[in-house]
C-alpha cells in the first residue's frame, strides 16, 4: 500500500507493509537519524515530531503544534497525511541551528544514539514555551531515556538554547555557569553561595523575567540549605595552551547532532540477510533432538545453524588481553543450554519476520534438568552440574560449580584482628549483597558480516573490542586472523556490555554458510536476557580497628555469582579485591573468594568492572565502624586512607588470571576533594538540619535529603596487561607507542 507523508517539508509517496512500523519505513528511505532501541515505545530514540491531518492542513501559519512520537509503535500507514519532523531537518547542510550548536557547545552529546530524539523533543518544548525552567526541560526530554548524559549536560543545552533564541544577553542558564573566582583561581565557599543564589530551587527557576519572583519568593534558610546540598561547579585556571585545559567540542558532535548515519545500522548492505535467534525457555537443560526441517523449508530462508551443523570450538568470549583468562566453557551452539536467553539455533532469511517465523518452526525436545540460581547453594555439592562437558578448559571444580577460588593476602589478618583487641579497640564484620543489573545500551547489540572484493569477512559491529573480536571470531570460523577485518563504528552506548565477542560469532558462521551479508541484532528482550550484566555479589567485610580508629587488619571476602558461563568471572571478582582492599592503609589484608556458576544469564563486564560491589561494601563498613567507634565518618576514612608513596600490596597478587604488577600511589586529592565535598553539602554543620545525616527541604519539611560521603579508587587498565599510552613533547608532534609520529600542521 501507498501512503503520503510530508517529511521535513518534502512530500513523499512511501510503499509501506500493512504491518510496517513508521520507525522501519523511515529508515528505508534513509532517515537514519530515528534510532530502533526498543520496539515498544519505551525508550523514545525512535521520536519524531509528527503532526496528524491531511497535508493541505499545513502550513507556515498553521496553529496545530507537532509533538515527540515514538515510531516503533506506530505503523506507517497510520502516518498518512501526516507531517513529520526529523533531526534532519533541523539544520542546513553546513550550518547548524541554535540548539543543535548548544548541543554541542555544552557537550551533550555523548554516544550521540538518543541525540536526534532529544532534540527534537526539545524543538517541541521551545515552539511552545521559549522560556521553559529546568524542571520544564527535564519533563520534556525525560520521555528519550539517556544511558551516557544523566540529562545534565542536555538540560544545560536546552537552557542555553533557549535564551539565545530569545535574544538574552545572559546566554547560559545561571545555575550551569561556570564557577571561576575573580582571581582566575577556585571560588570560595561563599562566593558559590553568592554565585548560585539565583538557580532553580523548589521547580522555580533563577535568572530574568519571571525568574525574579521565584527569588523575592525564597528565604534566606532556603538559599542556605540549597548551597549545602548542592556541589559546586568548579573549573580550573586555563592556561595559555592550544587544546588542554580548554573545553573542546567533541570531534563527531556536527555527525550526531545532524543524525547523519554513524552507526552500525545505518549502512545497510545491498542483498542483506536478516538473522533471528531461537534462544531457551529452559534454565537448564540438555536438547534430545533438534529438527529444522520446516524452517528451512520456509520461503526465504537461506541456513539454519544449531550444534548440528556447527564445528564445536571450544571458547572464552571475554574482550581480554591474550590468552583469555579461564573458564573455556562456550561453544557457538551447543546441545545443553544453561539459562533462559542461551542460543539454541540461529537462521538467516530474506527479512527479518520470515527470520523469526522459522525459529518458532524449529522444533527442539528438551530434556529439563534441575536448575539452581543461588550460590551458596550452588557450590553446596548437592546441586546440578552445570559444566560437566568433558572439553570445557580452566574451571577449578565442576563438580561443585565453582569456576575459580582466588587468594590473596598480605600480612597476617588473624594477627591484625588480635592487635586490635589487645589495643582496646574494636571488630566490625558485615556483609552486602549487590545485585544483578543490566547495562540497558540504548543501542542493542548489533553485527553486520560480510566478504568484501578481498574474500576478506568484514564485521561490522557495535562492540568496544573490535581486535578482540577479530582474534577470537577467527578459530571459531576458521579463518585466519588476517583474513578478517572488524569495523568499530560509533557505538551507542556500551558501559562494558559491548567489551566481549557476544553475537560477532553467529553472524560470521550464517555468512560462511551463505556467502552473503546478514545482519544480527539482539531484541530488547534478548538484552536482559541474552547479553551481560553486572556480577551480582555476596561480599563481606571483617575489619579491625585501634580505639583511635586506626584499621589493623581488613579481611574481603567475595562470592561471585557468574552465571552460566564464566566470561569475566574471574578477573571481575580479582578487581574487587584490589579495589577493596587498596583505599585504605593497611598492614595485614586478606581476600578471599569464590566465583561459582548458576543457571542465571551470565554476567560480564560492567562500569566499575568489580570495583562498585567492593567499593559499596566497604564503604558502608566504614561508616558502620565509625558509628561503633563514636568517631567523624570522614575523620575515620581521613585517618586511615593511603598516601603518597604507598604501595599497593594486593597489585601484584590479584593480577588479570597471573602475578600482577608492583603498584606505588604517586598522587592523592582526597583531602581536597573531601574539604570542597564537605564545603558543598554542609557536612560540619549537618545536625542544624534537624538530623545528623538529613537536609531537610524548609518550604518542603516531609522531604528529607540524604548527607553521607564515599572514597573510592578506580583504575583505567590493568597494569602491565592493558596498553594504551602516547607520549606528549613540547613540539607540535604526537608520539605513538608504536614509534609513528603524528604532526600538527
Amino acid at each position: 500500500m501507498d501512503v503520503q507523508i510530508k517529511i521535513n517539508g518534502v512530500t513523499k509517496k512511501i510503499s509501506v507493509q500493512p504491518n510496517e512500523t513508521l520507525l522501519a519505513a523511515l529508515r528505508r528511505e534513509g532517515y537514519y537519524s530515528v534510532k530502533h532501541g526498543c520496539e515498544t515505545g519505551e525508550c523514545g530514540a525512535c521520536g519524531v515530531l509528527l503532526r496528524l491531518g491531511k497535508e493541505s492542513d499545513f502550513s507556515e501559519k498553521s496553529n496545530s503544534s507537532a509533538y515527540i512520537t515514538n515510531t516503533c509503535v506506530m505503523l506507517a500507514a497510520q502516518a498518512d497525511g501526516s507531517e513529520i519532523t526529523t533531526v534532519e531537518a533541523l539544520g542546513k547542510r553546513n550550518e547548524m541551528s541554535v540548539l543543535q550548536q548548544c548541543f554541542m557547545e555544552n557537550g551533550a552529546i555523548q554516544c550521540g544514539y538518543c541525540t536526534p530524539a532529544q532534540m527534537l523533543a526539545s524543538k517541541a518544548l521551545l515552539d511552545k514555551n521559549p522560556n521553559p525552567s529546568e524542571q520544564e526541560v527535564r519533563d520534556a526530554i525525560g520521555g528519550v531515556l539517556c544511558r551516557c548524559t544523566g540529562y545534565v549536560k542536555p538540560v544545560q543545552a536546552v537552557l542555553n538554547a533557549a535564551a539565545k533564541l530569545r535574544g538574552d544577553s545572559e546566554e547560559m542558564h545561571p545555575f550551569f555557569k561556570r564557577v571561576i573566582a575573580p582571581d582566575g583561581g577556585t571560588p570560595s565557599a561563599g562566593q558559590f553561595r553568592q554565585d548560585i543564589g539565583d538557580a532553580s530551587w523548589g521547580g522555580e527557576r533563577g535568572g530574568k523575567g519571571a525568574g525574579e519572583q521565584g527569588r523575592q519568593s525564597q528565604t534566606q534558610t532556603q538559599t542556605d540549605v540549597m548551597t549545602k546540598v548542592l556541589p559546586p561547579f568548579v573549573v580550573a585556571p586555563e592556561k595559555q595552551t592550544e587544546v588542554v585545559g580548554k573545553a573542546e567540542i567533541k570531534v563527531d558532535a556536527a555527525k550526531l547532532a545532524q543524525g547523519k548515519p554513524a552507526f552500525v545500522d545505518d549502512a545497510p548492505m545491498p542483498g542483506m540477510l536478516y538473522a533471528a535467534m531461537l534462544t531457551s525457555p529452559h534454565a537448564h537443560a540438555r536438547i534430545q533432538e533438534i529438527d529444522t526441517t520446516k524452517a528451512e523449508a520456509l520461503p526465504g530462508v537461506h541456513a539454519v545453524l544449531t550444534y548440528k551443523n556447527v564445528k564445536r570450538v571450544i571458547y572464552a568470549s571475554g574482550g581480554q588481553s591474550y590468552p583469555n583468562p579461564p573458564p573455556y566453557d562456550q561453544v557457538s551452539l551447543d546441545s545443553k543450554v544453561r539459562h533462559v536467553g542461551d542460543r539454541v539455533a540461529v537462521v538467516a532469511a530474506e527479512t527479518l519476520e520470515i527470520a523469526k517465523l522459522a525459529c518458532e518452526l524449529i522444533e527442539v525436545d528438551y530434556e529439563v534438568l534441575p536448575a539452581v540460581f543461588d550460590p551458596h547453594e550452588a557450590m553446596s555439592g548437592n546441586a546440578p552440574v552445570i559444566h560437566d562437558e568433558p572439553d570445557a578448559i580452566g574451571i577449578k571444580d565442576p563438580l561443585r560449580n565453582i569456576v575459580a577460588k582466588p587468594y590473596a593476602q598480605h600480612g597476617n589478618a588473624a594477627q591484625g584482628f588480635a592487635e586490635a583487641l589487645a589495643e582496646g579497640g574494636v571488630i566490625v564484620e558485615r556483609e552486602y549483597w549487590v545485585p544483578q543489573q543490566q547495562q540497558a545500551s540504548i543501542e542493542p547489540h548489533i553485527c553486520m558480516t560480510w566478504f568484501d572484493e578481498d574474500d576478506r569477512l568484514i564485521i561490522r559491529t557495535s562492540t568496544q573490542v573490535p581486535f578482540h573480536v577479530r582474534r577470537m571470531v577467527a578459530p571459531l570460523i576458521g579463518l585466519p586472523v588476517k583474513k578478517i577485518r572488524v569495523i568499530k563504528p560509533r557505538v551507542g552506548g556500551g558501559f562494558g556490555g559491548k567489551q566481549e565477542m557476544l553475537i560477532e560469532d553467529l553472524c560470521a558462521h550464517l555468512t560462511m554458510a551463505t556467502g552473503l551479508p546478514v545482519r544480527f541484532e539482539y531484541t530488547r528482550a534478548q538484552e536482559f536476557t541474552s547479553a551481560r550484566s553486572r556480577h551480582p555479589q555476596y561480599v563481606k567485610f571483617k575489619a579491625g580497628f585501634k580505639k583511635d580508629g586506626k584499621l589493623t587488619a581488613l579481611q574481603h571476602y567475595v562470592l561471585g555469582n557468574t552465571g552460566a558461563y564464566g566470561t569475566h568471572g574471574l578477573t571481575v571478582q580479582t578487581v574487587s579485591g584490589l579495589r577493596g582492599l587498596s583505599t585504605y592503609r593497611c598492614d595485614n589484608l586478606e581476600f578471599v573468594c569464590d566465583i561459582v556458576y548458576t543457571n542465571m544469564p551470565t554476567p560480564g563486564a560492567f562500569r566499575g568492572y568489580g570495583a562498585p560491589q567492593a567499593e559499596f561494601a566497604l564503604e558502608c563498613l566504614m561508616d558502620e565502624a565509625a558509628d561503633v567507634l563514636g568517631i567523624d565518618n570522614i575523620e575515620l576514612r581521613r585517618m586511615n586512607w593511603v598516601q603518597v608513596g604507598d604501595k599497593m600490596p594486593m597489585a601484584k597478587a590479584l593480577g588479570e588470571a597471573r602475578e600482577g604488577f608492583d603498584q606505588v600511589i604517586k598522587t592523592n586529592a582526597l583531602e581536597e576533594c573531601f574539604q570542597q565535598g564537605m564545603a558543598a553539602i554542609g557536612w560540619d554543620g549537618r545536625d542544624e538540619f534537624g538530623g545528623k545525616d538529613l537536609v531537610i527541604d524548609p518550604a518542603r519539611p516531609s522531604v528529607r535529603r540524604g548527607i553521607g560521603a564515599a572514597a573510592c579508587m578506580h583504575g583505567t587498565a590493568i597494569a602491565g596487561l592493558d596498553m594504551g599510552a602516547a607520549s606528549v613533547k613540547g613540539t607540535s608532534t604526537l608520539v605513538r607507542p608504536s614509534g609513528s609520529a603524528l604532526r600538527r600542521a
